[in-house]
């Protein structure tokens, strides 16, 4: 990411890539545990026992949302997924990395939306940059397009008017390969296509393009023309090397590559623990960036958000990311509630799905379910108003997925 947004440990690869599914860390088990068991447990039934929240239906509800706003007409933006539902004419803008998220609620959904993934994943590989302005390969910029036509135009960067634009090359790469591995988990059936050699291709110069803004100390920067190296971007570059690491093991055949695209995320998952948990200045919490190393718990965002990333993907110790969430909570408790109001951001009216993503994952069902509830009455029922987008449906369907899959509450520390 070119800018701060809403979006989002060192183990030795080769035994790691093929430990029992079971026994791997918790990075390699993410999208295993939700493609092979959580939906199967979230379409099964309607509620989990102690809870009144219908995870099955909010999971259905949240692909069928970003379902239509995937462009349905012919020409060059067929398959694209715009930032919300297409609702009528006029220009819509496509952001790859709020899509990467956003189609991830369409494969928790279910088989009937795997073909429109398919062709959002077809989208952008047809996409790529070979090279971009900067010389690098496997990087997709943004685009405005006409939702009748598929007619469309780069989009111009807000601040300075130019186009072409990106916001992140790490980010929007870590995204795509993670949902790519989502994909191929949910539809193993499409072996000629993940097979291919244009798809195989592709795929390992997104995997360059994430490298390719690394940095001596081991961090990716968020573009070449933008060095900062955010706690966000090099949560997602990690864990899409991992993905992509675990796809060319288990869908390519590729243990050598496997291995070193794993140990290429193992060394940005060790650079986020030396440069930005040890060296920050602020004791329990991550630097958000490699130069803001003394962030504070008051500030919302930057600051605060951030440390919900490494939480929702599970890295450092257990203890740390329960600390973390008990931390987060005290200092924001009226996360749960927050509510629309335009041209307004915050706690209070930021849609917070990433934040009910980071509850799941430590196990506070209690939070989830309210938040589920809550944001149904505030968020959902209302139409999803902005700022709302399909990356927030994404990380909702995703929350529920994984609330599904909690047995009770006594996974959380009381």
């Amino acid at each position: 990411m070119g800018s701060p947004r809403l979006r989002p440990k060192l183990r030795d690869p080769i035994t790691t890539m093929f430990q029992p599914l079971g026994s791997r860390p918790p990075g390699w088990t993410r999208w295993a545990v939700f493609a092979v068991v959580a939906i199967s447990l979230a379409l099964l039934f309607t509620t989990e026992p102690g809870s009144s929240v219908d995870y099955r239906r909010i999971v259905l509800d949240e692909g069928y949302w970003v379902s239509t706003a995937q462009l349905t007409c012919s020409g060059d933006g067929s398959g694209a997924i715009a930032e919300t539902r297409v609702t009528g004419p006029g220009k819509v803008s496509i952001h790859p990395y709020e899509a990467n998220l956003g189609a991830r609620a369409m494969v928790a959904a279910g088989p009937r939306y795997l073909p429109m993934v398919k062709r959002y994943i077809q989208w952008y590989l047809s996409h790529l940059n070979r090279p971009d302005q900067y010389g690098i390969y496997g990087t997709v910029y943004d685009y405005d397009y006409d939702p009748a036509t598929c007619i469309g135009t780069y989009q111009p960067d807000p601040r300075t008017g130019k186009a072409p634009k990106y916001d992140s090359t790490d980010a929007y790469a870590g995204t795509f390969l993670s949902l790519v591995r989502n994909y191929a988990e949910a539809n193993s059936a499409d072996s000629p296509f993940l097979h291919s050699k244009q798809t195989t291709t592709d795929l390992q110069l997104i995997a360059n393009a994430i490298t390719a803004t690394g940095r001596p100390n081991g961090l990716t920067c968020a573009t070449p023309a933008y060095p900062a190296q955010y706690l966000l971007d090099n949560v997602e570059a990690q864990s899409g090397l991992q993905d992509y690491a675990w796809f060319l093991a288990h869908v390519l055949g590729d243990r050598a590559a496997a291995t070193r695209r794993a140990g290429q995320a193992a060394l940005i998952r060790h650079a986020i623990e030396t440069q930005l948990w040890r060296a920050s200045r602020t004791p329990g919490m991550y630097g958000w960036a490699a130069d803001q190393l003394s962030p504070s718990w008051a500030n919302w965002y930057p600051d605060t958000i951030a440390q919900l990333w490494p939480v929702w993907d599970l890295l450092g110790p257990s203890a740390r990311r329960s600390t973390t969430w008990r931390k987060f909570v005290s200092q924001w408790p009226t996360w749960v509630g927050s509510t629309p109001s335009f041209g307004s951001s915050g706690v209070g009216h930021d849609p917070n799905s990433q934040v009910a993503y980071a509850a799941a994952r430590v196990g506070d069902r209690a939070a989830l379910d309210d938040y589920l509830s809550r944001s149904k009455a505030n968020w959902i029922d209302a139409g999803r108003p902005a700022p709302w987008t399909v990356a927030d449906s994404g990380f909702r369907a995703l929350a529920a997925l994984t609330g599904a899959t909690l047995q009770s509450y006594r996974y959380w520390p009381s």
